[in-house]
């Protein structure tokens, strides 16, 4: 059976950053512009923090000034988009593969590893043939459209969620069920979560895994289950 070679992107699209890019560039702009004559009016209030420097704004002048203080904040809004662009995540699905695209990060993995696709608590999963998470993201997008699009190339879709949501349990330090390391990686990763360190709480969760131990949060409760051998009938992608 041949395969669809065209893609679809969900997520962060590239109409979707230029329209970011140019709207709080506008708004950086227009701000900038009219800086001085903001920080006058804050002035005029009985009690204002920060007056020191409100008076040295209200000081500039001219065009010139205006102009200066709009490039500034303009290029402080573009900034600021570049930074909220490079956080969020989106996908482009083929047939073959799926990239999953944060900044300049790319992770690829191929269709015939992919068991099972599903959102849980606004996170996109990919379930790997062995029952282990091989994703697990936060994505800004509703599931009816991350649904239709997986499904348009073929993979499975799990509309109830997580086949094996009732197998996990809630992380209890020192529990007997829990080898040492599984512990010690666990409390790393509780401490990664309370200090919204992000790249440390990836990290934490794929040495997990490497120890058969896949996790989930809410908040910084973790949860944890012992993957285990995927149902058969779930084993391969649809189109191959």
């Amino acid at each position: 059976m041949l395969k669809d070679q065209s893609h679809t992107l969900i997520g962060v699209t590239k109409t979707a950053a230029y329209f970011l890019y140019a709207a709080l560039g506008m708004i950086g702009l227009t701000i900038g512009y009219f800086i001085p004559q903001i920080a006058k009016w804050a002035l005029s209030l009985q009690w204002i923090p920060f007056e020191g420097p409100l008076r040295i704004i209200t000081s500039f002048q001219g065009s010139s000034a205006a102009f200066i203080t709009a490039l500034l904040v303009m290029s402080a809004g573009i900034w600021f988009a570049h930074s909220v662009i490079a956080m969020l995540l989106s996908v482009k699905i083929t047939d073959d593969t799926v990239e999953l695209i944060t900044g300049k990060k790319v992770q690829t993995i191929r269709s015939d590893d992919i068991a099972l696709v599903f959102i849980d608590h606004k996170r996109l999963v990919l379930l790997g043939t062995a029952g282990y998470e091989l994703v697990r993201e936060e994505i800004d997008e509703k599931p009816v459209k991350v649904e239709k699009a997986f499904r348009k190339h073929k993979y499975k879709w799990a509309a109830d969620g997580d086949p094996f949501k009732g197998q996990f349990r809630r992380w209890i330090p020192d529990a007997p069920d829990l080898s040492p390391g599984a512990h010690a990686l666990l409390k790393a990763r509780h401490n990664a979560l309370k200090d919204e360190e992000t790249d440390d709480v990836e990290e934490f969760r794929l040495e997990l895994a490497q120890l058969g131990i896949v996790v989930r949060d809410e908040g910084t409760r973790q949860y944890w289950r012992k993957a285990e051998t995927y149902p058969p009938n779930l084993q391969h992608h649809e189109g191959s």
